[in-house]
This record gives structure tokens, C-alpha cells and sequence, in this order.
């Protein structure tokens, strides 16, 4: 269609490090005409329901760490943003030792 263009990002996710239990929020913006769906992806798989320019993890765990990048996708083609990096720190657990003097 005339006029349309692919999508473009404008604001690209950025690497974020948050201790465990800690929110995060990734923010991307894509321009294109028609307007581009978002897509989150976390390791190079779709995240359900993560459509909007924002993704946040409301309590990050280790098991969210890794790569997290969005796909602005609309007629005209599709375009993935840079990837950016989680990384949580994990508070060291203390072992109790309890010692007996008979």
C-alpha cells in the first residue's frame, strides 16, 4: 500500500541488573505505518501475552535472567530490536552451623 512503511525502532530495550525480588520494566518503541504489533521475546521465544511497549517482571528471579528483545511486526515486514540482558543478583544464602559443647 502506498504510504506504508516497515517498522523502525525509536527506543531500543536497555540492560538492566536487579537484585532478586526487585520489579523491572524492558521499554521499547517502534514507529511504522501502519502501526507495529510488539512482540516480547526472552531468548529468542515469544513471552505470552507480552504485546505492549513495556514488559515488566513484577519480582525478577534468577530464572528470568537471560536476553529479552521485542519484534515490531506489520504489513510491510518485521524488525527485531537489539537484545538486552537481565542479569539478577541473587543474595547469597547463609548456612546456619550450630556447635555443641558437651
Amino acid at each position: 500500500a502506498s504510504g506504508s512503511t516497515a517498522p523502525v525502532f525509536t527506543t531500543q530495550p536497555a540492560n538492566h541488573t536487579v537484585a532478586a525480588g526487585n520489579a523491572v520494566t524492558f521499554t521499547a518503541v517502534a514507529s511504522g505505518t501502519p502501526a507495529p504489533t510488539l512482540q516480547w521475546q526472552k531468548n529468542e521465544t515469544n513471552i505470552s501475552g507480552a504485546s505492549s511497549g513495556t514488559y515488566t517482571i513484577a519480582s525478577a528471579a534468577s530464572g528470568d535472567a537471560g536476553s529479552y528483545s521485542v519484534v515490531a511486526t506489520n504489513s510491510v515486514g518485521s524488525v527485531t530490536s537489539n537484545t538486552a540482558t537481565l542479569t539478577v543478583l541473587v543474595a547469597p544464602s547463609y548456612a546456619i552451623i550450630t556447635i555443641t559443647i558437651n
